[in-house]
Formats: structure tokens, sequence, C-alpha cells
């Protein structure tokens, strides 16, 4: 198996990243693994008109550009490497272009876990990434946050879940 020197994840800042984000800080310091947190915010008409209305386009890439920022400094600190990128586009295809461009050896990436259903009307950032994505993709449900939630005590990184 190829060696995996370059993680990216990608997030949103949403309860439904949280799980990915812990996995992919972990598995980026057990691995000394270089850390790329991505974001991006969507151009997609339907995202733009989903949103609060009463926010600025300036004041949501401050308040991403924050979150990822506090995830490349907890990445840091708990001993991986980690940098940001902020990206502007379809999150699909911008996740896809950003791991080619980084020469990303795994994709992280979260699950709002929709269903069937819900995925043939609203569309799946993570199907989509799974489907075009030339690097491995590591898809990480919320429910999977009450496993690695633990992780944040003390014991961080003892625990034989992996």
């Amino acid at each position: 198996m190829a060696r995996i020197e370059t993680i990216l994840l990608a997030t949103d800042a949403s309860s439904a990243s949280g799980a990915a984000t812990l996995h992919a800080i972990d598995l980026a310091a057990r691995l000394d693994a270089q850390l790329v947190v991505l974001t991006v915010l969507s151009t997609a008409v339907r995202d733009r008109q989903a949103r609060d209305a009463g926010s600025s386009a300036a004041s949501r890439r401050e308040a991403r550009t924050l979150a990822v920022q506090q995830v490349v400094e907890r990445a840091r600190a708990e001993g991986a490497r980690a940098t940001s990128l902020v990206w502007d586009g379809d999150p699909g295809e911008a996740i896809v272009d950003a791991a080619d461009s980084e020469q990303a050896d795994l994709i992280v990436v979260g699950s709002h876990e929709r269903s069937t259903v819900g995925r043939f009307f609203l569309g799946s950032v993570s199907d989509y990434v799974v489907r075009h994505a030339r690097a491995p993709v590591m898809v990480v449900r919320p429910s999977a946050f009450a496993l690695a939630a633990p992780e944040a005590g003390p014991d961080a990184g003892t625990g034989s879940r992996h």
C-alpha cells in the first residue's frame, strides 16, 4: 500500500463535519501526513438562496475562514502538520480539484446521512467526491462523532477503534 503523505479534509464547518475533522486530524498525526483543511464556499444558486439572507458574502467567508483556521490550530496542537484552503465553486467539484491540486493521497469528508431520497433530490457532496476523486475517499458519518468524542480526553489517540 502506498504511503499516505497528504490528507485533504473537506469541511463545511457544520456538525456533520465534526467526526470527519476528528478522524482526519488523528490520521494526519498518526501517519505524520500533511493535513490540508479545505472549505468550499458554494456558488450554486440553491445554496446561496438557502443561506441566511441577513449575512453578507464577506461575513460568511470570514466565518468559514476562521472555522478552518481553528481546525488547523487544533491539528497542530495534536501534532499534525496542517494548512488551510478556502475555495469558491461547486463543493463536490472543488474538493476533487483541490485534492488533485494538492496531490492528496486520501480525502476525508463528512456525510449528512441523508436518505436515498434526500440524496436523489438534494444531491450529495460526499457521493460526488466518491464517484469522481482519483484518491481514496473516507466518508465519516456524524454518528461516528459519538465514537470519536472520547479521544478528546487525556488518553487521546490511544483507543483501539482504528
